[in-house]
């Protein structure tokens, strides 16, 4: 057909045709770009309540109901229009009151609809095509449609970007209120994100605390959109008389820059939200390279470290934490380190974040203490009163049986438990404050030392401390590098030291690097120090070596540090 020949289709140009489609039983009407109908046959106008002639001529916006922009009809014949791609949809017409399958159909000067009743079994069939693409609790579309949506923007070499938003720490909103009032929060989440998608955004439910955007089009503002939905997600809900703020993070990818496959961009999203969860709540990171490196090299990590949980490559070195007024070693904290055979020695920060996620902390802790006890006990045989500290991690802290593993420790290697120090970074003591208390007062009544390591970082508080049987608080290595070039950093240690003292604890200022903060700490009369200006870790003979060297504990000797 012509372009300029659109007349051919009127039913007095092609009679025995029309006859024979309406005939047929299946409504069809012709539109061209501007919704304008230029034929339909008298099923489709008869259906309406309509001559032909009341049809052909109109748009469907004057001769349907005011309902029509939400009908079936109009949904597909938009998507028809714009994407000049066939397509099929299902549902239920309010118009006619039944369900009804329609077919539209790109044509020269506009498109072809054909719509007819649905089947039972095509509608039973519909409805379960639908549920397998939906979420049942928040009705958001699901992973496997967004596998769709994505695979049909690659298949047509569109870009777009890809949005993922992962909630930080619901399970807290589960454990403290309920899994009733947790799936209350994720459908109050789903509609804050609904209200925030524009067009060209499908907004999808992946996972149990994950939601992810799909964005059409270049991906420019990717980073501004995805603090829209952080900002949305924060919004505060209040469900059943109980107020709830959950954070998010999130992470953004680029087809086809990061990729032009699904599940590779689906991961590489995944990379980088972990990559924000580092930054704390609120924030956002692009997918970088080196994120997919440093994930195979943590995959690598983790298996290699399976097979040395029985610390058979593990070490300990010790820092000295010497007075600040008499100069003598007052204790050493151990820290554990790790001698990889073909890497070396591996810090902490390398593996212990992968053990904690692959849940090997508690054999971990395990060794440390055994071995810490160990130290305790040569310090004794040397006639070196000196305690030595270890650290615990948040699966001990909440451990029922740690404290009588300590005691059996302690009592197998005949050593009191004075000598032993247990250092609770001041965030995993806030993370179960009940657990935290029941095995921090099993520890005291036995008699070992207890101290809060990192604080003043935010967690906790001094009225908090009043529920630990707390003797010592390290202060944060990150106030003591400033002290002397933050006014900030000064009057926070200041005031640490002075309501420490109030509370009668001992003060250990962590990371001291030069003699100038030495001296203004002893000014502010902090108790001991520890930091690289008296010794870095030391193996532990040279930390032996170096107890030895030191005034004895209970000497006074102002000038030594």
């Amino acid at each position: 057909m012509r372009r300029d020949e659109p007349e051919q289709l009127r039913p007095e140009g092609l009679w025995g045709l029309d006859n024979l489609m309406s005939s047929a039983g299946e409504a069809i009407v012709f539109v061209d770009p501007n919704w304008v109908a230029l034929y339909c046959n008298e099923v489709y106008a008869q259906n309406l309540g309509l001559t032909v002639d009341q049809v052909v001529g109109r748009t469907a916006m004057e001769y349907a109901p005011t309902s029509f922009k939400r009908s079936i009809f109009y949904e597909a014949c938009a998507y028809c229009l714009v994407n000049r791609a066939p397509v099929c949809k299902i549902g239920f017409s309010t118009v006619l009151n039944r369900w009804l399958m329609v077919r539209v159909f790109p044509v020269a000067d506009g498109v072809l609809m054909l719509a007819n009743d649905a089947s039972e079994s095509v509608v039973k069939g519909y409805n379960l095509a639908q549920a397998a693409v939906k979420d049942p609790l928040t009705s958001l579309d699901n992973k496997l449609a967004m596998e769709q949506k994505a695979n049909l923007l690659i298949d047509k070499g569109e870009p777009f970007s890809v949005v993922l938003i992962a909630l930080d720490k619901f399970r807290n909103v589960n454990d403290a209120h309920g899994y009733a009032a947790g799936d209350m929060a994720l459908m109050e989440i789903a509609s804050l994100l609904q209200t925030v998608t524009l067009s060209g955004e499908s907004l999808y439910r992946i996972s149990g605390d994950e939601f992810a955007v799909i964005r059409e089009g270049e991906p420019d503002g990717a980073g501004e959109r995805a603090m829209t939905f952080l900002q949305a997600v924060r919004t505060p809900m209040v469900l059943s008389d109980i107020r709830i703020v959950v954070g998010a993070s999130a992470g953004t990818v680029q087809s086809p820059q990061d990729g032009d496959e699904y599940e590779l961009l689906l991961r590489r999203a995944g990379l980088a939200v972990r990559d924000a969860k580092k930054g704390g709540r609120d924030t956002i990171a692009p997918f970088k390279s080196e994120l997919e490196q440093a994930s195979k090299m943590r995959s690598v990590i983790e298996s290699e470290l399976r097979a040395v949980l029985d610390g058979s490559q593990f070490t300990l070195v010790v820092q000295p934490k010497v007075s600040l007024t008499t100069g003598a070693v007052v204790g050493g904290e151990a820290l554990i380190r790790w001698r990889h055979p073909e890497r070396g020695m591996l810090a902490p920060g390398v593996f212990l974040g992968i053990a904690e996620d692959m849940g090997a902390m508690p054999a971990i802790d395990n060794w440390v203490l055994r071995q810490t006890v160990r130290y305790c006990a040569d310090l004794m045989a040397q006639d070196l009163a000196v305690p030595i500290s270890l650290n615990l991690s948040i699966h001990s802290l909440g451990d029922l049986f740690m404290a009588d593993r300590v005691a059996a420790v302690l009592s197998d290697a005949q050593v009191p438990p004075g000598m032993l120090e247990v250092e609770i970074p001041e965030g995993a003591l806030m993370h179960n404050v009940q657990a935290s208390a029941r095995c921090l007062a099993k520890l005291h009544a036995m008699g070992v030392k207890i101290s809060i390591d990192d604080f003043g970082t935010g967690y906790s508080s001094f009225a908090y401390l009043a529920q630990f049987p707390v003797h010592a608080l390290k202060v944060d290595r990150s106030f003591v590098n400033e002290i002397c070039t933050s006014e900030t950093s000064r009057k926070i240690v200041k005031g640490i030291v002075r309501l420490a003292h109030s509370m009668s604890l001992e003060v250990v200022a962590e990371g001291a690097e030069t003699e100038p903060q030495v001296s203004l700490l002893r000014r502010m009369r902090c108790d001991s120090l520890q930091g690289y200006v008296i010794a870095k870790p030391l193996p532990w003979a040279d930390f032996v070596k170096f107890v030895q060297s030191r005034p004895a504990m209970g000497t006074h000797d102002p000038m030594t540090i």
